[in-house]
């Protein structure tokens, strides 16, 4: 199978919809660009892109990254504007960071609780 250039799609989709191609090359671009910031901005545990998949950030490297972003702030430099601003971005970047683990730590409790009261009904259920 021989994959289509993206020139070529849009040209066949807009076509196929009899709308203008530089809209639909202006509505793919944007929802590749909103898909992009989703994966890199750290908000969400869990992302589904319908066609691509799911992607699922990783409880591990979270937990390895944390410790290393935090070491490196106390030895970062601040004398230049530009170190500063890579300071600023690191610390966002931690935050972002910390928020996902909690969020990660929330999801596995959610999960263990649903498991205990599940387990309990059944086990209830059986006794009886």
């Amino acid at each position: 199978m021989i994959p289509k250039k993206a020139n070529k799609l849009y040209i066949s989709v807009a076509e196929e919809l009899n709308l203008n191609e530089s809209l639909i090359e202006t509505f793919i671009d944007y929802y590749y660009k909103q898909v992009r910031e989703h994966l890199t901005t750290l908000k969400y545990q869990r992302i589904n892109i319908t066609g691509l998949g799911h992607f699922v950030v990783k409880k591990g490297l979270v937990k390895i990254h944390i410790p290393r972003i935090t070491k490196s702030l106390e030895n970062h430099d601040t004398s230049t504007f530009g170190a500063f601003f890579n300071k600023k971005g690191m610390e966002l970047k931690l935050e972002q960071l910390i928020q996902l683990e909690e969020q990660i730590n929330n999801e596995a409790n959610r999960k263990v609780n649903f498991l205990k009261t599940k387990h309990e009904e059944y086990t209830k259920d059986n006794m009886g």
